[in-house]
């Protein structure tokens, strides 16, 4: 990804606050942290407050601090995802949890959400900190959701959409409205809302989709992740829709696959097959697409400036990106 988008001046600036407040005294601490952070992220979210901001009006203190507080609980969300989906792998690294321990992942997890909370609570940003714990507890939800999700097989794209929302796109949509709230465009907050929730939608979509790409690469690792995230923790939106194409009988025989004693790649293949053959994939594409075209016509109400231009260029950057 290309990231001009008017923001490389940001960006540097934004990292380095970002790193400060990450700062600790605990060597184990700053251990973890360095090795964490050792591969720069997409910083998919700041790109998004910085945009949006520009887009409607001049990016000041406050957006960095948004940006990095919402950065932050991004950041813890992820690391505890990696231990309940059993990750052994993010962005070609070892996760914390298969490094360390799932104890370790968990607890430093925990010091980034408190972190974030109370970067919020020193700089007196009163109006964030009902919003950020409730944004906590509904991501929180939505783990719990998933849960319930899989361990009762309910498998539907309602279902999925309810724990999505919650794990992704609120996060999203919040970094979209959140801006336009710092710039009192308050007309604006409701259609900003809605192009976060849609950019979310498509960009978890993208990121099942992209499970399925890491198969294909005959990657032990990226196979074995793929398994735990079909068979244990995650429901991907290609085995949603083909799993309720599928005859009674062809249900049974998936939910009964991975109980049976057998070589794991060959419980991988039967999965890709099925998957493939009800036609998972190019559903799961359609959406993304459909999520990502509603995304891109809210734009067209928004001041049609360089930053705008550039937001659809990220958008875009979403839903064709490799990893």
């Amino acid at each position: 990804m290309k990231k001009k988008f008017l923001l490389k001046k940001e960006l540097k600036i934004f990292e380095k606050q970002f790193l400060f407040f990450l700062k600790s005294k605990i060597l184990f601490l700053k251990k973890i942290k360095n090795y964490f952070f050792l591969k720069k992220g997409k910083y998919v979210r700041p790109l998004l407050i910085f945009l949006i901001t520009k887009m409607l009006g001049t990016i000041s203190k406050k957006t960095y601090k948004l940006a990095s507080i919402i950065e932050l609980i991004h950041t813890a969300s992820i690391i505890h995802d990696d231990v309940i989906d059993n990750s052994f792998f993010r962005r070609g690294f070892l996760t914390i949890n298969s490094l360390w321990n799932n104890k370790i992942a968990v607890i430093f997890g925990d010091y980034i959400f408190s972190k974030s909370l109370n970067l919020a609570l020193n700089h007196n940003y009163n109006h964030y900190n009902n919003l950020f714990s409730n944004l906590i507890l509904k991501m929180s939800e939505g783990e719990l959701y998933q849960i319930d999700f899989i361990k009762n097989h309910k498998f539907s794209e309602k279902n999925y959409k309810k724990i999505i929302f919650n794990k992704t796109a609120l996060l999203l949509s919040t970094c979209c409205e959140q801006s336009g709230k710092l710039l009192k465009k308050k007309h604006t907050l409701f259609f900003l809302k809605k192009i976060g929730i849609l950019i979310g939608l498509s960009f978890q979509i993208k990121d099942d989709l992209l499970d399925y790409n890491n198969f294909n690469q005959h990657n032990n690792f990226n196979q074995q992740n793929l398994f735990f995230k079909l068979n244990e923790t995650k429901i991907t939106f290609p085995f949603i829709y083909s799993f309720n194409k599928a005859s009674f009988k062809e249900k049974k025989w998936i939910l009964n696959l991975s109980k049976k004693k057998q070589n794991f790649f060959f419980v991988y293949k039967k999965l890709i097959n099925f998957i493939l053959f009800l036609g998972g994939i190019e559903f799961s594409i359609y959406k993304m697409k459909l999520f990502t075209n509603k995304a891109l016509i809210q734009l067209n109400n928004f001041p049609n400036n360089s930053a705008n231009k550039s937001l659809k260029t990220l958008i875009f950057f979403f839903i064709n990106r490799k990893f």
